[in-house]
C-alpha cells in the first residue's frame, strides 16, 4: 500500500471533533465553533508527524437515532471509519459516557482497524480522574487530551502512528491538478460533486447551505488521479456572519488552491448576480473558469435559455457552459475532459515569435489609442495563468486592454482560462524598453 495513512477522528456533536483535528493539523483549517453539529461532511488535512504522513479525516457529530440530514451526517461518519486505517474516537471527559458514546463504541468495535479513545476536555490534573469511565466502552486506555490547550496532543500523535501500519510513500498529492466546485447555495454542487467522484461524499439534503466546509477527493481518472473540492456556498461577504462566515473563508481559499474552477449555477434562473460576483472572484483569483449549468432537465426552453447563458458568460473569459444535471446523471461525461482540456490550456505557453505576430496584427487591426504608443515586443513570462509582457507602449484603457485579451484567447483557445497583460513603455529619450 502507498501513500499516507488515513485516520478518521469521530464523535458525537460538541465533543470537539474540529478543534482537535486543528491542534493535530497544526492550524486553524475545520471549522469549529461552540454550535453542535457544524461540521456535516468529511474533511480531509494531511499532515506529518515523526516523519510519517497522517490524512486526518473530520467528520460529523455522531446522533443515535438521528433523522434527516443528521441521520445523513452520521452515515458520513461511519463511512469514514470504515474506510481508514485507524479511528481516533473523541469523548468529552467533563460529561462521561453518554448514550451516543455507547451506541457509537458498540459500531467502532465491530471494525477490523485500531480504535483510539482520546477524552477530550481534560484541560488539567484535576480533570484526569474523570477519564477512567471510558474504560467501559471497550476500546482500551483512553488518552487524555486538550484539544483548546494542546494537553496531551503530542502523546495522542505517538499514540497515532505507532498504531497506523507502514505505507510505501508514493509520489505525493502536491502536482494533483486540482478543481473547485463553487456556487450559491443548493443550486447542486454536493450532488454533482459525489457524481463526479463516484460515492456519496458530501452530506447532501434538501436544506440550503448544508455544506459548510471545503470537502477534498481524489478522483482516479483515465489520464490520472485528480482532486475535487466541494465547497460551501458561496455568499457575500456582508451577508455572512458566525459559522457561515467561516465557510466563505474556505470557499475563497479553496478557489485559492485551485487550478480550475466550475460555477455551477441552477439553470432555470440563468447567471444571477451572485453568480457574476462568483465567477469575477475566479477570474480575479487566476483561476480558469468552466460552467456547469445543473439542473438543466427542468428548463423548458432550452435553446433560448441556452443562447442567453452563453452570452451572459462571454465576459468572464468566454468561459464554456456545459449543460448537467446531476440528479439524472445527465452531461457528466463531458466534464471530466473538459476540465482537464481547461487546466492543459491554462498551463500552456505559446512561442515568443507567435505572440509577436498575433500583437502586431491586432494593432493594424485597431491601433491603440492615442498617446499609448506601439507594442513592439510582446512575450509569455508565465503560465497558470498565461501572463505576457508588451514592450514599447503604454498601459491602455480597459476597452482596448479588453480587445487585445480576446485577440489572444481566440487564437490559442483560452476561453474560460483569465489572462495578465502587463505593460513597459519605452524610456525617454528613445532609451530600451523599460524592465522595473
Amino acid at each position: 500500500m502507498t501513500g499516507p495513512a488515513r485516520v478518521a477522528v469521530v464523535g458525537r456533536q460538541n465533543v470537539g471533533k474540529s478543534t482537535l483535528v486543528n491542534r493535530l493539523f497544526g492550524r486553524r483549517e475545520a471549522i469549529a465553533a461552540e454550535t453542535p453539529g457544524v461540521t456535516r461532511d468529511r474533511l480531509e488535512l494531511e499532515t506529518t508527524w515523526r516523519g510519517r504522513r497522517v490524512i486526518l479525516v473530520d467528520t460529523g457529530g455522531y446522533l443515535h437515532r438521528a433523522r434527516g440530514v443528521e441521520a445523513k451526517v452520521a452515515r458520513q461518519a461511519e463511512l469514514a471509519a470504515e474506510s481508514s486505517d485507524l479511528v481516533v474516537f473523541v469523548v468529552d471527559a467533563q460529561l462521561g459516557v453518554g448514550e451516543e458514546d455507547a451506541a457509537l463504541a458498540r459500531r467502532l468495535r465491530k471494525l477490523s482497524v485500531p480504535v483510539i479513545v482520546a477524552a477530550n476536555k481534560v484541560d488539567g490534573e484535576r480533570e484526569e480522574s474523570d477519564v477512567a469511565a471510558f474504560y467501559s466502552l471497550g476500546l482500551g486506555e483512553p488518552v487524555p487530551v486538550s484539544a483548546l490547550h494542546g494537553r496531551g496532543s503530542g502523546d495522542l500523535l505517538d499514540r497515532l502512528v505507532a498504531l497506523i501500519p507502514e505505507r510505501e510513500e508514493g509520489t505525493g498529492s502536491e502536482h494533483e491538478p486540482r478543481f473547485a466546485l463553487v456556487g450559491r447555495p443548493n443550486v447542486g454542487k454536493s450532488s454533482l460533486f459525489n457524481r463526479l467522484v463516484g460515492e456519496e461524499r458530501a452530506v447532501v439534503f434538501a436544506e440550503a447551505g448544508t455544506t459548510r466546509d471545503s470537502v477534498d477527493a481524489v478522483v482516479d481518472w483515465p489520464g490520472g488521479t485528480v482532486r475535487f473540492i466541494d465547497t460551501a456556498g458561496f455568499r457575500r461577504p456582508s451577508r455572512v456572519q458566525g459559522v457561515e462566515y467561516y465557510s466563505f473563508v474556505r470557499t475563497v481559499r479553496a478557489v485559492d488552491r485551485a487550478e480550475v474552477a466550475v460555477l455551477v449555477l441552477d439553470a432555470r434562473e440563468g447567471l444571477t448576480s451572485e453568480d457574476k460576483r462568483i465567477a469575477a472572484r475566479v477570474i480575479e483569483a487566476g483561476r480558469a473558469l468552466l460552467v456547469a449549468a445543473n439542473k438543466w432537465d427542468l428548463v423548458s426552453e432550452k435553446n433560448a435559455a441556452f443562447g442567453e447563458l452563453a452570452h451572459a458568460v462571454g465576459p468572464f473569459a468566454s468561459a464554456e457552459v456545459v449543460r448537467t444535471s446531476a440528479l439524472r446523471g445527465t452531461g457528466l461525461v463531458r466534464l471530466p475532459s473538459a476540465v482537464l482540456a481547461l487546466r492543459e490550456r491554462w498551463t500552456s505557453r505559446v512561442p515568443t515569435a507567435e505572440v509577436n505576430r498575433l500583437v502586431s496584427a491586432a494593432q493594424d487591426e485597431r491601433p491603440a489609442p492615442r498617446g499609448v504608443g506601439r507594442y513592439r515586443y510582446a512575450t509569455q513570462v508565465a503560465a497558470g495563468p498565461p501572463t505576457f509582457v508588451l514592450f514599447g507602449g503604454k498601459a491602455p484603457d480597459p476597452a482596448y486592454r479588453r480587445f487585445l485579451e480576446r485577440h489572444l484567447r481566440e487564437a490559442f483557445d483560452w476561453g474560460g482560462v483569465p489572462l495578465r497583460l502587463k505593460f513597459r513603455p519605452r524610456e525617454r529619450g528613445g532609451g530600451g524598453a523599460r524592465r522595473g
